[in-house]
């Protein structure tokens, strides 16, 4: 036990507000886990292996937890290539006074209201998509997955610009004296070094996609199953945030089709901490390094 008694007044602050956030974590996986429990013992394995959500008959999780993994996929396709260009440039071909620029740009970007990304994605993304791929309805899994690549891009191209900030510049110059040119340079000393920073940016930013609730709902559709086939990112579909803000409000906190709403929240709770735990992990070493 600590014996806060020995500690200054700043150190038993520091102590409080540290014991007060874990325990906030706790109360809130306790939360979870104690009120998903009942759909569990109802349907078992089945919560997460079923294909078919019926509210009062069967509840199958499946649908939306693929979706969710792929929408998160596809943003990083869309995201990564176009953050990792952007954090190379500002840091290592762009004067310092225009770096500072392009950042500040971009954390401001990150600051946005998801809510406003989900107007602009209804006004201009979903016609876009609906014109451009000739769609009886611009509210599919693709138009979610450019939306959140838009959402993640600030936090790919920080966080992997701060990575590659870190790289020593003896790394640089001692490439440069073997006589590569700048570019080659980047390629293979300045990226290699960054790569568990970058690898960082990349899982933290997934985190924050899984997790993000009012732009998705608006732009994906409201469709739980499966796409037909597998790989059809042109349809409607659902989301676990997706589905949690249309039904919360229906189930009213009671009954089996509560419980499966916080089932599904106890599994995105899981795979958001997770992948936040690991990109902390990692950046936190590289910036060690």
């Amino acid at each position: 036990m600590f014996q806060l008694n020995r500690f200054g007044p700043a150190r038993i602050i520091f102590a409080s507000s540290f014991f007060i956030s874990i325990s906030i974590i706790v109360v809130i996986f306790f939360f979870l886990i104690t009120n998903s429990l009942p759909i569990f013992y109802l349907e078992g394995w089945d919560f997460l292996t079923g294909t078919h959500w019926y509210v009062g008959e069967v509840y199958g999780a499946l649908p939306m937890i693929y979706v969710t993994v792929l929408v998160t996929l596809l943003a990083l396709c869309f995201a990564f290539p176009l953050g990792l260009g952007t954090a190379i440039i500002a840091s290592e071909f762009l004067p310092e006074r225009y770096r500072l620029i392009v950042k500040m740009v971009m954390e401001l970007l990150a600051g946005i209201p998801g809510v406003v990304y989900g107007l602009l994605g209804i006004v201009l993304l979903t016609t876009t998509v609906q014109r451009v791929f000739n769609l009886i309805d611009g509210n599919c899994i693709l138009t979610a997955g450019l939306l959140l690549g838009v959402m993640i891009l600030p936090t790919i191209m920080t966080v992997s610009e701060d990575a590659l900030r870190t790289v020593p510049k003896e790394y640089r110059e001692q490439a440069l004296a073997l006589g590569l040119n700048h570019s080659e340079v980047v390629l293979t000393a300045v990226l290699p070094a960054a790569a568990k920073g970058i690898l960082g940016a990349v899982l933290l930013s997934t985190s924050r996609a899984m997790g993000e609730t009012i732009s998705v709902m608006l732009v994906i559709g409201s469709l739980d199953r499966i796409p037909s086939p597998f790989f059809n990112i042109f349809t409607t579909a659902q989301t676990i945030t997706s589905k949690l803000g249309r039904e919360a409000s229906e189930a009213l906190g009671v009954g089996y089709h509560w419980n499966a709403l916080i089932g599904l929240a106890l599994v995105l709770f899981i795979m958001s901490m997770g992948m936040a735990f690991i990109g902390d992990i990692i950046v936190v070493k590289e910036k060690r390094v």
